[in-house]
């Protein structure tokens, strides 16, 4: 942490701090450590992190307090930034906090689950956030990015945004489809401190049509999970396709594709064979649906009337 109290109960920074006072946490008010010199960020340390009554600070990495620190002070410019305060309401401390909006710096790994519980007790206040991940986590493939589901989960109106300690660059990273296997088409710009109190707009591309590499890619995955119930695969054969050659409205991806796991053709297969059995219900294609999760994502039923809607314009545009 770099904010602490001290003997008189005010607020003291690590960098304004002198060795060998007393200083205590701001949350369970316990005793805390000065910890500075040549090569560390100065900050404050719990003698044991199970001494925070709330265990609301969590062990951060000399990364992540340095990318805390730079960020503060150049937000701190403009604004006035708070750094690690304390919200009772819903019993989170934002790394940053400027006005109506948080900023969290996540570089290590957790669940979905609990950036969007997270994302939630913020929505609660009035206020959004945004999440900011470590660049060099980042897996870049060409002309794709390729985000774990936990990146993907910090999404803020669709684009991820990093932070690259070496040379201390923010950037934008705007996802536009998701092209199967873990792909993502993005444009990525640097930005400075001051582009994260923006408001983002979202950028939307309606349609995106697969080439032969994507498709090629697409049956190849499939293929390697030798498994005889593979939906794409099997719906293929059902359906009496083939795969070099497939219908025009199946090769289209969709805005709300962003939403969910399932490849650009596994759903629209299903779609396909059931709508030509006569077999198909709401509940059945719910069920075959997974959904991201995504903080600020819509709800279910908004996705899949969503994604009906797309496949019945493509079917009819053929």
């Amino acid at each position: 942490m770099f904010i602490a109290h001290d003997e008189t109960g005010g607020n003291v920074t690590a960098s304004e701090a002198v060795k060998n006072r007393k200083y205590f946490c701001p949350v369970c008010l316990e005793r805390v450590v000065l910890k500075s010199g040549n090569v560390k960020t100065p900050h404050f340390s719990h003698h044991r992190i199970v001494d925070c009554i709330r265990h609301l600070y969590k062990k951060e990495s000399l990364a992540h307090l340095s990318a805390k620190h730079e960020l503060y002070l150049s937000l701190n410019k403009n604004h006035t930034a708070a750094m690690e305060y304390y919200l009772p309401e819903i019993e989170q401390i934002p790394d940053l906090l400027v006005g109506k909006r948080a900023i969290e710096i996540q570089y290590s790994p957790i669940s979905p689950m609990l950036i969007i519980e997270r994302s939630k007790g913020y929505r609660t206040l009035g206020m959004d956030v945004i999440w900011v991940l470590d660049e060099t986590a980042l897996r870049i493939n060409g002309p794709h990015v390729i985000p774990t589901h936990f990146q993907l989960s910090t999404q803020f109106h669709h684009a991820l945004f990093t932070y690259q300690d070496r040379n201390r660059q923010l950037k934008k990273w705007t996802l536009h489809h998701h092209i199967g296997t873990g792909r993502w088409l993005f444009h990525v710009e640097g930005m400075d401190a001051e582009a994260l109190m923006l408001d983002h707009e979202v950028m939307t591309r309606q349609m995106h049509q697969m080439n032969r590499q994507d498709i090629k890619r697409l049956i190849q995955h499939e293929r390697r999970q030798k498994s005889r119930l593979n939906p794409t695969l099997t719906y293929i054969y059902q359906l009496g396709l083939n795969p070099a050659d497939l219908p025009k409205h199946l090769l289209y991806i969709t805005e709300s594709e962003r939403w969910i796991m399932n490849s650009p053709l596994e759903w629209k297969l299903y779609l396909m064979f059931a709508l030509e059995r006569g077999s198909l219900t709401i509940e059945g294609f719910r069920h075959f649906i997974r959904l991201r999760e995504i903080q600020g994502a819509p709800q279910s039923e908004q996705v899949i009337h969503r994604l009906l809607g797309d496949y019945k314009t493509l079917y009819n545009s053929q």
